[in-house]
């Protein structure tokens, strides 16, 4: 069981890594959007370089998140999964299983703020030719 504690600590560190990197992601969408009001086509394309540095470090945690689901037991990795939903599992119970749950549905409802916004610039800035325009 301690294993069990060891590896759910490991999971909690990296998903707060992950939901501190969401909090940098959605500092410089504010500050891409300011940029963008203003007309500062530099100071935007400094801040989107920024920002993809912060999803490059972001898509690492998330791999290394998936090689600590590969190496689980599968009720392990099932109850896991749960947890990077938001919601609590059904066997692995305590605190590290609440606070998993909790930065994941903070880091969720994150994304979804992040994701309306960027489309709103994207389309703004690219009309027609939006990713977004393509994609949905």
């Amino acid at each position: 069981m301690e294993n069990v504690q060891e590896i759910l600590s490991e999971v909690m560190k990296q998903v707060y890594k992950e939901y501190t990197g969401m909090v940098e992601i959605e500092k410089l969408t504010r500050e891409l959007e300011d940029a963008l009001n203003r007309s500062d086509r530099k100071a935007a394309e400094l801040i989107l370089e920024m920002r993809q540095k912060e999803m490059d470090s972001i898509s690492q945690v998330k791999q290394a998140i998936g090689e600590f689901l590969r190496s689980m037991d599968a009720d392990l990795q099932e109850d896991v999964k749960c947890m990077l939903q938001g919601e609590l599992p059904r066997r692995q119970t305590g605190p590290e299983a609440e606070k998993i749950s909790s930065i994941s549905r903070q880091r969720n409802n994150m994304l979804k703020n992040i994701c309306a916004r960027d489309r709103i610039l994207s389309r703004r800035v690219a009309g027609e030719d939006s990713y977004y325009n393509y994609n949905e």
